[in-house]
Formats: C-alpha cells, structure tokens, sequence
C-alpha cells in the first residue's frame, strides 16, 4: 500500500477526442493561447492540473483531419 504523502496519487488527465487516460510518457497536444503545443505529462508534471484542451498527439491529428 503506498502513503499519500510519500507517492502521492496523481489525478488522470483524459483526452478530448477519444475520452482515454493520457499516460505520463506519451506524446500529447495541449492547446495553449498561442496555438497547439506537443509535450509530455513527465515533461510538464503541472499539466495534469490543466483546464485546457488536451489530446494524444494521434487523436489530435485525427481530430484535425490530417490522418
């Protein structure tokens, strides 16, 4: 059993396309002011407490079209 305080438990972060978990380590596209921008939930960790419009970067690219 892990201790909240030690490792705590991280809320999940779902995509706006296809309503699956975005992982920590996958490609993602977050919308931003300043057009799309590709990251990681590991790069950016305060992500996971974005408001913003999030995707895998897959889903994003099939959400525009361009697949």
């Amino acid at each position: 059993m892990s201790d909240p305080e030690v490792d705590p438990v991280l809320p999940l972060l779902r995509c706006m396309h296809c309503d699956e978990v975005i992982g920590a380590y996958e490609p993602m596209v977050i919308e931003t002011h300043h057009g799309p921008c590709e990251t990681s939930l590991a790069a950016h960790p305060a992500l996971y407490e974005t408001e913003r419009p999030c995707f895998h970067r897959a889903c994003y690219a099939e959400a525009r079209g361009d697949v």
